[in-house]
């Protein structure tokens, strides 16, 4: 069961990473992410998994 946790978990954040990308949000990437995350009731992303997927900490300045 752990194992399929994490594989939805990975495909949350894949998802994430792409709406993200399509939306013209200031947010952070970890901001995004933990808010999709936390509507499906996950725990926030850990730093570990932000430096695993590269995300930006920083707000997007257009």
């Amino acid at each position: 069961m752990r194992m399929t946790e994490e594989k939805s978990r990975h495909e949350i954040i894949t998802r994430a990473k792409i709406s993200y990308g399509e939306q013209k949000t200031n947010m952070s990437m970890r901001a995004w992410i933990d808010r999709e995350l936390r509507e499906i009731g996950l725990p926030a992303i850990t730093d570990d998994e932000c430096k695993q997927y590269a995300l930006a900490s920083l707000p997007r300045i257009f």
